[in-house]
């Protein structure tokens, strides 16, 4: 027994058998029995603490001397017991005591003769049964309203059974060994007759648990937890919760009778759950629950005991605790309804699961529970073989797809067989429990590429630790960094399995497009993966015709900015010091952000985005990169230039530029920088050699496109400072012997302006590229197999050029600018025309000096010198030479219609616009006319079909005829084809377009005859403005202008 006490108090804490040893010292344990029932020795006590009896229960098992379970009804017992099967509370330990010293008294007390014992023969006992019926105490639910009762009556007999009418005596006799007559007809004698050995411990727990036991004997008075009451001497009276414990304790194979709800069964008790079904159908958006069979009837409020289908079930904790609520909804609205989320459903299967097996999914819901499935493919790497094993989670229950043996209700065979297709598709074949790959190098390249990241997008794919033998090279495999030395900047690169002799046939792989490539050691390395894509380009980028063979490249400091946002946009952060570019990175940045004042001596005021421009070409000087000032026609790109030579001082300077714009650009160096030496090299020999000999004198020294090549030889033997080329389109074509002429040029800092940098391809682009930093966008092959060959390398290219182009678009910069813009085109005279007029104004010089001439006769000298500077023909029919003014008209015009504009044109001559006009037809632009023969009528029709019209138009307007009276809000251009005398005349021509309406920039171009009148013109426009804005008429104006000008002025307009 002591060995017993040991093995029982073992299983307690020592707090636990403090407190138990001090309620046996107390004597508060009562009603103390043992039985021996099998071989199993059940101990049974009451525990009195603070008022209330817990009924203890203690089970050895005497063969293996083993305690094979305790339990107290104690709540304590019953919040601990779920998570230890074998814990025992303080009520336990001390029962066990209690037992062991009354034990230990006995045996003092009865020394039995064990030896004269065993000489009485033994007579084997009458096996007797014992019948139970249960009843509904539904007159006691009257009493006890919240509570659910039941009579129980006991029957026992030999072959037939008898109802036991005084139950106080019979569990009276039978604990003492008496006999007792049942009902008068059946003598019950504990000597001779026994039960089964769950029929006693069913008896013998009724006993334990009867009210009498604990000395109640009033019904009215009972309230002890777990008692069993008797009720007129031959009911028991029992609580649901006992009720169980009761049924639990009856084999399955006895068959008690049941009266509930007035019906009568016969039935068995099975001790586990129920056989519940459901359904669950998508209907719409909604899921529905619904059950096939009978709802079975709950015996307890607690839904631990159901009648169903004639029988008792006792289901576990589990079923009882999940089915309650849905039983409860069922029964009231024969269905469930529940939202088509994830999580909501999650939780129902999971509740579903563990309270039955049979269970049907509808379609839809099948198809919407795959997402709660978690698939999981392992792939692996044995005997040069990859493999993959396939296996799902159905909520807990993890099946391998291709063991088909396995039924859950959950499974989804159409999933599985999905899975398999799309591993048969990556070129695996099933192999017993696996599935195993068997494809070529293409294949495998698939599946490593795409295959397995597609699978991952519904598995969980896991690797084993040798795959990595098989696995893609990627951008982890990379190991690269920057540094710094003797201020040149170094890329230092390795990947991990690759020698360095194979990095060319890399680039040329990824030059034809290849996915992969296929290392000397028998990898693939990943040509689509991004960060090795890159980090190549990168490479390639920084290579240019540089071998690859040591793992070391020399970086130019102009790609510094392009490193630097490559590392950054392409995600290529692995790339450590990095921060070494920012030296650079912050010098231009910091100086295109510094707030620079435009220079001293500027003869005007530099808009904020013409500062920005200033800033820009100072930061490439600063760096000695070269550019391109790419601003869109008028937004000033001269003034910009000018402004940054004249910041630049000391320094010496070339520009080059269309013919037509040479003496714009001395115009505008008077006009703005007049400090500034400027030498023109253009005209004869004599007159550009003059000037080159004297280049000290000159800060700048302006030439064209066709006059440079004459002089080469000196260009080739001076280094400039810097080197503009105006209009840099003008070598767009690389092959041309002018761009290579110009290319040639030496200067430590190369600019190009250009308001289309390109026009028709990408080569151009390169070609003014080739002439501002030479190898920036590599050699002329390799450009165009970068990006001309391959659209995809559009973006990287605008990474490379973005710091070298500064481009602004009218439209960006529009509360920047004015409502108009004016630009004066200085336009020399052709040698035929030239000839005409010199000889005019010498017959005129004579005229004035002999005679005696009013100023009305000078106003018509000067109006035909005007019409000299237009065109010859328009005074001698028999003019055949050219002029200067119409094809530089026609330039713009063209120009301008390519980019969907519409232009007016003014003249005061309306033989110039008829001359123009049929030189536009012929180059097929559409045209307009309205001079002063144009009836009202038709001038309101004109002035409708042109602003209607979604076409190019070119409007020819007479000064005198559409100088007021029409709004041409639709034109973008106005061209003034001659110079007048008032500009507020001009200025009213000008706003037929720009006025109330117009949407867009006004461009007023100017075209002005060089070392002509015009140009005196301009001057005196520029000097008497005060005067020539007081006059409001024309033909007025022209009197006035001319009277109030002194004889001096008049004759030094004809100087």
């Amino acid at each position: 027994m002591k060995d017993i006490l040991d093995k029982v108090l073992a299983l307690g804490s020592n707090v636990t058998i403090k407190e138990g040893k001090e309620i046996y010292k107390e004597k508060l344990v009562s009603n103390l029995s043992s039985k021996n029932i099998s071989g199993i020795y059940h101990i049974y006590s009451k525990v009195n603490s603070k008022k209330e009896y817990y009924s203890c229960h203690i089970k050895i098992d005497l063969n293996k001397e083993k305690v094979i379970g305790c339990t107290c009804t104690c709540k304590q017992y019953e919040d601990f017991s779920k998570y230890k099967s074998d814990y025992i509370c303080k009520h336990i330990v001390a029962s066990t005591f209690t037992f062991y010293s009354a034990v230990k008294k006995k045996i003092n007390k009865n020394n039995i003769n064990v030896k004269e014992r065993k000489n009485v023969p033994l007579k084997e006992k009458i096996k007797l049964k014992l019948d139970i019926d249960i009843k509904e105490a539904t007159d006691l639910h009257k009493i006890s309203p919240n509570e659910r009762k039941y009579y129980i009556q006991l029957r026992i007999g030999e072959t037939s059974t008898y109802l036991i009418s005084k139950l106080k005596e019979f569990f009276k006799h039978k604990n003492e060994n008496k006999s007792l007559r049942i009902n008068g007809e059946f003598l019950f004698n504990p000597y001779a007759m026994s039960f089964n050995s769950n029929d006693e411990e069913l008896l013998y727990f009724i006993y334990q648990n009867l009210a009498i036991n604990n000395s109640v004997n009033n019904y009215n008075k009972v309230n002890l937890r777990n008692s069993i009451e008797i009720y007129e001497d031959r009911f028991l009276v029992v609580k649901d919760d006992v009720l169980r414990s009761i049924l639990m304790l009856i084999n399955r194979d006895k068959k008690i009778k049941l009266n509930y709800d007035y019906i009568n069964y016969e039935s068995y008790v099975f001790n586990e759950d129920l056989n519940l079904t459901f359904t669950l159908k998508l209907e719409k958006d909604t899921v529905v629950l619904t059950t096939k069979k009978k709802l079975p009837v709950p015996l307890s409020k607690n839904f631990d005991i159901f009648l169903n289908e004639r029988n008792i079930y006792l289901p576990s904790d589990t079923q009882s605790k999940h089915y309650k609520k849905l039983w409860e909804e069922l029964k009231k609205n024969g269905k469930i309804l529940y939202k088509k989320d994830s999580r909501e459903i999650l939780n129902l299967l999971k509740v579903l699961k563990n309270i039955s097996n049979d269970i049907s999914l509808g379609e839809g819901v099948k198809r919407f529970c795959i997402e709660l499935f978690n698939i999981k493919l392992y792939f692996g790497f044995e005997n040069s073989q990859i493999t993959c094993k396939a296996s799902i989670d159905y909520l807990g229950d993890t099946i391998n797809i291709l063991d088909k043996n396995n039924e859950i209700f959950l499974r989804n065979f159409e999933l599985e067989d999905y899975i398999e297709r799309r591993l048969e598709r990556l070129r695996f074949i099933k192999k017993n429990d696996k599935f195993i790959f068997i494809g070529n190098d293409d294949e495998l390249f698939e599946l490593l590429s795409v295959g397995i990241p597609s699978l991952s997008k519904f598995a969980k794919v896991v690797f084993s630790n040798n795959f990595n033998e098989v696995s893609l090279i990627g951008e982890e495999c990379i190991s690269s960094s920057l540094e710094e030395e003797d201020d040149k900047f170094y890329f230092k690169y390795a990947i991990e399995g690759l020698e360095f002799y194979e990095y060319k046939n890399i680039l040329n792989a990824m030059n034809e497009g290849k996915n992969y490539y296929k290392t000397k050691k028998g990898k693939l390395l990943n040509l689509r993966d991004l960060g090795i894509k890159n980090f190549f380009n990168m490479i390639d980028n920084l290579n240019a015709d540089s071998e690859l063979l040591n793992g070391l490249l020399e970086v130019d400091k102009n790609k510094a900015l392009f490193l630097e946002n490559n590392i950054t946009n392409s995600n290529l952060t692995f790339i450590r010091g990095s921060e070494i570019l920012k030296k650079v990175t912050n010098k231009i940045s910091n100086r295109i952000n510094d707030q620079l004042n435009q220079p001293e001596g500027l003869n005007g005021t530099l808009r904020n985005y013409q500062l920005v421009g200033f800033n820009f070409l100072k930061s490439l000087s600063y760096m000695e990169f070269g550019g391109i000032l790419a601003d869109e026609m008028g937004l000033g790109k001269t003034i910009q230039v000018i402004s940054f030579l004249l910041s630049e001082t000391n320094k010496k300077s070339l520009i080059i530029t269309p013919t037509s714009l040479i003496y714009n650009w001395k115009e505008e160096f008077i006009r703005f920088a007049p400090n500034m030496k400027i030498g023109i090299v253009h005209g004869s020999k004599s007159a550009r050699q003059k000037v080159l000999a004297n280049k000290d004198l000159y800060d700048v020294l302006i030439t064209t496109y066709g006059t440079i090549k004459n002089d080469i030889d000196f260009y080739k033997s001076n280094i400039f400072d810097y080197c503009i080329i105006d209009e840099a389109q003008n070598i767009k074509n690389p092959k041309s012997q002018n761009t290579k002429t110009i290319k040639s040029i030496n200067a430590k800092t190369k600019i190009a302006l250009t308001g289309t940098p390109i026009e028709n391809n990408l080569l151009e682009l390169w070609s003014i590229f080739d002439f501002i930093m030479p190898g920036y966008l590599f050699n002329e092959k390799k450009f165009k197999e970068k990006y001309i060959n391959n659209d995809e390398n559009i973006d990287e290219l605008k990474e490379l050029i973005k710091p070298f182009i500064l481009r602004r678009l009218k439209k960006d910069v529009l509360l920047e600018i004015p409502d108009k813009i004016e630009k004066k085109y200085f336009v020399p005279m052709t040698l035929a025309q030239k000839v005409a007029y010199k000889n005019y104004m010498k017959e005129i010089k004579n005229n004035i000096k002999n005679k005696n001439t009013d100023k009305f006769t000078i106003l018509s000298y000067l109006t035909r010198l005007r019409q000299l500077c237009q065109d010859p023909y328009l005074i001698d029919n028999n003019y055949l030479g050219d002029n200067g003014k119409l094809p530089i008209a026609c330039e713009i015009i063209n120009d301008a219609i390519k980019n969907n504009n519409k232009i007016l044109v003014f003249s005061q001559f309306t033989s110039v616009l008829k001359r123009l006009r049929n030189k536009l037809e012929l180059d097929n632009i559409n045209t307009m006319y309205l001079d002063g023969a144009t009836n009202a009528k038709e001038r309101i029709n004109l002035v409708e079909n042109f602003n209607n019209s979604d076409e190019s138009l070119v409007f020819l307007i007479s000064l005198k005829a559409g100088g007021t009276g029409l709004n041409l809000t639709s034109a973008k251009i106005v061209i003034h084809m001659d110079p007048w005398w008032n500009p507020a005349i001009e200025d009213q021509a000008t706003d037929r377009a720009h006025r109330i309406g117009q949407k867009n920039i006004v461009e007023v171009i100017k075209l002005i005859s060089k070392d002509t009148i015009e140009e005196k013109i301009i001057q005196l426009q520029e000097e008497k403005r005060e005067i020539i804005n007081d006059v409001l008429n024309d033909d007025v104006t022209n009197t006035k202008l001319i009277s109030k000008l002194t004889n001096d002025e008049i004759l030094e307009l004809f100087e």
